[in-house]
């Protein structure tokens, strides 16, 4: 089990035979902290791209367009409502479209997809986004199965997260911890779990390794990430990954 930080919530993920890469995000914002990441770990040799929910910065339509050309066996996964994003960026025959509880084979590997609490805006936060329509629009993903990995997408901790984990024999999470509070609602900004919320979901789910996320990407949306190992306490293993580098997960 590898797993390789693009930056924000991305990964590239090597499991079980696999290449996964979820929630790959390249493309300039004026608030952008962070290098894109290079084309070879977004693109190439990927077999399945997971995509999360709609926000720019999970959702990249450039990306998804260079990794269908350069991986062309690649298949993209997204939640059913908005698969109608890419109509005109992957070809349908290569889009399988989700929802929280559905059970997928990628190639010998396997992935539940479970639920997130996040918004597309704070109109709509905090929620699945049915409230907007067609079904649930935020997701994430458990992957393998002798060993798993979760990847939470954006959320926060409820009591329908957790129940969704429950019994999945996590080994590593890999989760948000860029939290929320009063000034950044303000701005619109959507937030997710803290790290502490990080800290409590892991340890809640059994798992042994915690990869924080989440916390690099914007200007005015960025936290400390050796909080959250501070956190910890030393009662579970916390990972704060280098970009672009490599982590060979146990």
């Amino acid at each position: 089990m590898r797993a390789t930080w693009l930056g924000q919530a991305g990964f590239r993920i090597e499991i079980d035979g696999a290449c996964c890469v979820v929630d790959p995000w390249a493309s300039p914002h004026e608030l952008r902290l962070v290098p894109p990441p290079p084309e070879t770990l977004t693109a190439d040799g990927v077999d399945w791209v997971l995509v999360s929910h709609e926000h720019l910065d999970h959702l990249d339509p450039p990306v998804l367009r260079l990794a269908a050309e350069r991986s062309p066996a690649a298949r993209l996964v997204l939640p059913r409502s908005i698969a109608h994003l890419v109509e005109d960026i992957v070809p349908a025959d290569r889009v399988v479209a989700v929802e929280p509880g559905d059970v997928l084979d990628l190639g010998g590997v396997e992935c539940r997809v479970v639920p997130a609490i996040h918004g597309v805006t704070m109109e709509d936060a905090y929620g699945d986004g049915s409230a907007l329509g067609h079904g649930p629009r935020f997701v994430g993903y458990v992957l393998g199965g002798e060993r798993r990995l979760y990847f939470a997408g954006d959320t926060i901790v409820t009591g329908e997260v957790r129940e969704a984990l429950e019994g999945l024999e996590i080994d590593v999470a890999l989760l948000p911890i860029n939290g929320r509070d009063a000034e950044r609602h303000a701005r619109g900004l959507v937030g997710n779990m803290d790290a502490a919320e990080a800290v409590d979901l892991a340890l809640g789910i059994g798992a042994a390794t915690l990869v924080p996320y989440h916390w690099d990407g914007f200007a005015g949306n960025t936290v400390a990430p050796g909080a959250t190992a501070d956190l910890a306490d030393g009662r579970l293993h916390v990972v704060v990954p280098g970009r672009f580098q490599p982590l060979e997960l146990p």
